[in-house]
């Protein structure tokens, strides 16, 4: 038998004649040379580019090497999903083309059945549907499974337009293609998992602040595109140190995990949750319009950690501290951050699972100012330096003072007269509320103990939200009361509607066990909260009550006396004393005289003095010890 031949042409132009055997073992070489330099290319991709460069390059040489006319790479983006999902498509398709999953397509196929499929011609395929290859101009292919450690991940498709056979050497070279992605997958699938145990808290699993400060910057970004706005919550856990001090470490690790589990539970499917260090948690909510949605969420996440535990569990603290910070345009990242941090400091001031949104007022919170005033403070109370101021509070029918508000002044050293709105709220911050407030209690009622020698007044002392929810509370009266030899029904407590309303189980139990020592409760700044008589008909424990200065302000108009002349009318039928402060002008002293007040307090009245100056007052409108005025 004679061996065929081919004639062929050297670069010399010298015409040879070549077994054809040769010429296709040299063009096997030469496909074999080149196939390896493209899996050698491809392989550096794997293992440095990110997955969309290795699938460009894995779709591309596929195509190249084994001669068709386009590649792609197919998966299922879920089981239940009829279509599969193609990407890294070489060869452009029409916008409605849809692969479907199965037996409706080639890939679909492959995957059903987890293997290697060739389709040389289409016309003549049974095993599945070919009619979406057709409809864009294929005739024959080829698909690949690609697998992970995890399982089939897709495949690898290519298509031709002509029939073809896909010899072996194109079978091999596929697989080849398609073992290259895969190691690529397993890199990312590694790289991804290392990176989650980097930015994750190995004890709740929950990811880390680093990933936290990327999820609000890519939240505000798309709020940016949606036209929504990012609502932050961060949390402080209630109380931890006393799970963490009493039981130990371990039980408080357990408590933090059962806490992130409720948070994680009580949330929106939407929200992502952070631990975003020791005991706190961040909350990053997208899609919201308005703060009362936040608002809403933080109610919900309230009453989910307040659920009762089951006997099986650790213990899970009950409560959480959550500030509320709300997006609005170009704010940054760090702003916003320092927003829900600033608002979750004034709802640790609210007491165990209160919540503030915040507002423009929290930008006056300067940590560096705070952390030094309160060292300060701390020494000022050690060595005596806080004085007291008294104000007149005086029946309006006889012009005579009957008794006087105690107010805390604080002359530093350097800075000067510190507000006292500033320096309680220092005080409150960093645990000195309870010292301050038995300091003023116990110097107002000594300098009260002694007025009352020669005359007939009270003292009026302001207590704090934080003071009123400690247990003790009721007791250090009790002792100050014993300490001075002041009579329990010369001493009145101001308690503020908010601070009211704040806990009316604790703070109801405080107020009632001074009322029984026949200590007076008063309540101030009537109608700047929110239900205080709907709190008068529930605990009907006030003496009396300020009416709020902006009402004093507003009695020059018609609706604003008739306001103020309903508050005192609804005061009387509690039995109540009604004063009014803010008193500044004769007008005002008037008005609030026709109103029905009992008593008024203000600038044109008296300001506030020091105890000596106070003493000459007294001497010139107080009445004698041997009256008695009911205040």
């Amino acid at each position: 038998m004679v061996e065929p031949t081919i004639d062929s042409q050297t670069p010399n132009g010298v015409m040879v004649t070549i077994p054809a055997r040769v010429l296709a073992d040299v063009r096997a070489s030469r496909r074999f040379a080149l196939a390896q330099t493209a899996l050698a290319r491809l392989s550096g991709l794997a293992v440095s580019a990110d997955l969309d460069e290795v699938s460009a390059a894995a779709t591309s040489t596929a195509a190249t090497l084994v001669g068709v006319a386009s590649a792609a790479l197919a998966q299922h983006e879920s089981p239940e999903d009829p279509f599969l999902r193609v990407d890294a498509v070489t060869h452009v398709l029409r916008t409605d083309v849809e692969v479907r999953s199965g037996a409706g397509s080639l890939a679909g196929f492959a995957l059903a059945h987890g293997r290697l499929t060739v389709c040389s011609d289409g016309e003549t395929e049974t095993r599945f549907d070919t009619s979406t290859m057709s409809s864009v101009g294929f005739r024959s292919g080829a698909a690949v499974p690609i697998t992970t450690s995890a399982g089939v991940w897709g495949a690898l498709i290519v298509f031709g337009a002509e029939p073809n056979l896909f010899d072996d050497t194109d079978i091999a070279f596929l697989s080849a293609v398609a073992g290259v992605f895969s190691a690529a997958l397993e890199r990312v699938d590694l790289s991804r998992l290392l990176r989650e145990q980097t930015d994750h808290d190995p004890l709740t699993g929950l990811p880390d602040r680093t990933r936290a400060y990327s999820a609000v910057g890519d939240a505000l970004t798309r709020a940016r595109a949606q036209g929504d706005e990012v609502a932050l919550l961060l949390l402080d856990v209630d109380d931890f140190a006393i799970i963490n001090d009493s039981l130990g470490h371990d039980t408080g690790d357990r408590a933090l995990v059962r806490f992130a589990e409720r948070l994680v539970a009580a949330v929106r499917t939407r929200d992502a949750v952070y631990r975003f260090g020791g005991d706190e948690f961040l909350v990053v909510c997208g899609g919201f319009d308005d703060a009362r949605n936040a608002e809403d969420l933080a109610f919900r996440v309230t009453a989910a950690l307040a659920a009762p535990p089951s006997a099986a569990d650790a213990p899970i603290p009950m409560s959480a501290s959550i500030g509320i910070a709300v997006s609005e345009p170009g704010v940054t990242v760090r702003e916003l951050l320092r927003r829900v941090d600033l608002a979750l400091h004034r709802a640790k001031d609210g007491g165990g699972g209160a919540h503030a949104v915040f507002d423009a007022e929290d930008d006056h919170y300067d940590a560096d100012r705070v952390r030094s005033l309160s060292v300060d403070l701390r020494a000022a109370l050690a060595e005596d330096e806080l004085t007291l101021a008294y104000q007149p509070l005086v029946h309006i029918a006889t012009g005579e003072v009957v008794s006087v508000e105690a107010l805390a002044r604080w002359n530093h050293p350097t800075l000067g007269q510190i507000e006292p709105s500033e320096f309680v709220a220092v005080a409150e911050r960093t645990g000195l509320a309870a010292v301050l407030g038995d300091w003023a209690l116990r110097t107002a009622c000594r300098q009260a103990a002694t007025w009352r020698r020669d005359f007939s007044i009270t003292v009026r002392v302001n207590v704090s939200a934080l003071q009123l929810r400690d247990p003790a509370f009721p007791g250090r009266v009790a002792s100050v009361l014993r300490e001075t030899g002041l009579p329990p029904q010369a001493l009145g407590l101001e308690v503020t509607e908010t601070v009211w309303l704040a806990d009316t189980g604790r703070v109801a139990r405080n107020l009632t066990a001074v009322t029984e020592m026949g200590v007076a409760l008063l309540l101030d700044d009537v109608g700047a909260g929110h239900s205080s008589l709907a709190y008068l008909e529930r605990f009907p424990v006030f003496e009396c009550f300020k009416i709020d200065k902006g009402y004093i302000d507003a009695l020059d108009t018609r609706r604003g006396r008739a306001v103020v002349t309903a508050i005192v009318a609804l005061a009387k039928a509690y039995e109540m004393t009604v004063v009014g402060e803010g008193v500044e002008t004769r007008a005002q002293l008037d008005a609030v005289a026709e109103t029905g007040c009992d008593l008024a307090q203000g600038f044109l009245l008296g300001r506030p003095v020091d105890a000596e100056r106070t003493t000459a007052v007294l001497e010139l409108r107080a009445p004698r010890a041997e009256t008695v005025h009911e205040v």
